[in-house]
């Protein structure tokens, strides 16, 4: 910035300083023409009247008395053969004159004035002939054919001009300097005092900051712009330090309970591993028993209902085990549409699918995804599940795919980035004190539910940067919206 002011004030001040120079070299100029124009007129009028009166012998020293005035460089009269005549230097006459003073008498037009610079003098003059044309009282003495009786030779002298010229340039030029040197300065004292230094605090406190010191503050000396920046900057670390005590604190309790419920997991998956070897015995012996009894005796019924209990018990066990286990995905490009399609084919092959009504919405656009197939699989199995058995007489289960999210979500910032499937139906819906409870283990309102299906749902998604959302339809039914990154993030 400084450089920048630096140079426009160059700019401005050498474009003021040319053109005062020109406007003085033009105004002296134009000075010394008036005054070679008057001193040629008042010579040439002496003159006339000399030769009139007849005291033509007095010329010679009006010439040397006007010559030898200050700035007067040359004063002369030749003829038209350029010898000549009378001079304010004596040794001049009988001599041709100059070639320069020749050339512009015989220019044609009114105006018979030349500047020039001279070699010897190493200064300009300015010269004005003006012609001493053959008047009537003058053919007493000079035939009438003469129409000009000589030619008065002015030269005057603008070295003292110039010398001024070039002080006032000098001064102009020192002067100009000067105001932009102090300018530059004050303009980058300024800049350092208001700019530099306080976005010097700024950037460092900013650093200390990102290296996780949010114990620091800028230190506001300023009301301005960016003063009011560093007190903006000294608040949103005080929140930002707040927030990371709260978030602490959180995350150790989290991670107390996190502890427990990973013991409390490994417990239960040992218990329920141990529970399963005996179980399967007793399963099998309760089918030698039922064997024992014919049909239709109350004791086999009694038998078979405690195998089926038996069985249900078995399916919670087995559940529970594979919520605990954790395995991790094995990415692969695949299009989700291909993985839905499968899951469809398999749920039409029970009783429930069977009665259902399935309509399919896929976008043609779908991309391929970086997923673990078989795990995404049993999401949308686990979901079409719940569907189906929502309304066990059957229902209407509608699976929509977008390749893009669609604009309407808008607590998403980059829809491009993800692709979106919803799995809908038409049956009861979701009761609105328990939509924030679903996901959680255990959790369900099915009498045979285990309640961890959508818990492993949300546990698969959560491996492959995704998530689940859930909610009831306006009319009738519930919604399941799965949204998974194109990419891994």
């Amino acid at each position: 910035m400084s450089v920048s002011i630096s140079l426009v004030l160059v700019v401005i001040f050498g474009a003021s300083s040319y053109t005062m120079f020109r406007i003085q070299s033009d105004q002296a100029m134009e000075a010394t023409r008036l005054q070679a124009q008057i001193l040629t007129r008042a010579l040439k009028n002496t003159i006339r009247i000399g030769m009139e009166s007849g005291h033509a012998n007095s010329l010679i020293s009006i010439f040397h008395t006007v010559g030898s005035l200050p700035g007067v460089e040359k004063m002369r009269v030749f003829n038209e053969d350029g010898v000549i005549l009378y001079s304010a230097k004596l040794s001049e006459i009988g001599k041709l004159t100059d070639e320069l003073d020749y050339d512009t008498y015989r220019k044609p037009g009114p105006d018979r004035s030349t500047p020039f610079a001279s070699s010897s003098t190493g200064h300009r003059s300015f010269c004005m002939v003006e012609p001493i044309e053959n008047q009537p009282s003058c053919r007493r003495c000079h035939p009438a054919a003469r129409e000009v009786l000589g030619v008065l030779d002015v030269c005057l002298s603008m070295e003292e001009t110039e010398k001024k010229i070039e002080s006032n340039r000098l001064i102009l030029l020192s002067f100009t300097g000067l105001a932009i040197l102090l300018t530059s300065l004050l303009n980058s004292i300024l800049l350092k005092r208001f700019v530099s230094t306080p976005v010097a605090r700024l950037v460092g406190t900013m650093m200390s900051v990102e290296a996780g010191k949010l114990d620091v503050k800028v230190d506001v000396q300023s009301g301005d712009e960016l003063g009011r920046l560093g007190s903006s900057f000294n608040e949103m670390i005080r929140k930002l330090a707040e927030a990371q005590a709260e978030i602490e604190r959180f995350h150790h309790r989290q991670l107390a309970r996190a502890d427990r419920l990973a013991s409390l997991g490994e417990m239960a998956a040992g218990i329920a591993h141990e529970i399963k070897n005996p179980l399967a015995g007793i399963y099998g012996a309760a089918q030698v028993l039922a064997r024992e009894f014919p049909e239709g005796d109350v004791k086999r019924e009694i038998v078979e209902e405690m195998m089926s209990l038996i069985k249900r018990l078995d399916n919670t066990i087995r559940d529970m085990l594979n919520f605990s286990r954790y395995t991790e995905p094995r990415f692969a490009k695949g299009n989700i549409n291909d993985v839905i399609e499968k899951v469809l084919f398999l749920i039409q092959q029970i009783r429930e699918g069977k009665r259902a009504k399935i309509v399919r919405d896929f976008d043609p656009a779908m991309p391929e995804i970086e997923m673990d197939a078989e795990q995404i699989k049993q999401v949308f199995l686990n979901l079409a599940l719940n569907a189906l058995q929502a309304d066990p007489d059957g229902c209407t289960l509608t699976i929509r795919t977008y390749s893009d999210v669609p604009p309407e979500i808008e607590d998403l910032k980059h829809h491009s980035r993800f692709v979106m499937v919803t799995v809908s139906d038409d049956g009861p819906g979701i009761p609105a004190d328990k939509l924030g409870k679903i996901f959680q283990p255990f959790f369900t309102t099915k009498e045979t539910g285990t309640g961890l299906g959508l818990s492993m749902t949300r546990k698969i998604l959560d491996m492959h940067d995704g998530w689940i959302t859930a909610g009831n339809l306006l009319d009738k039914g519930a919604t399941f919206s799965v949204f998974l990154p194109k990419e891994k993030l």
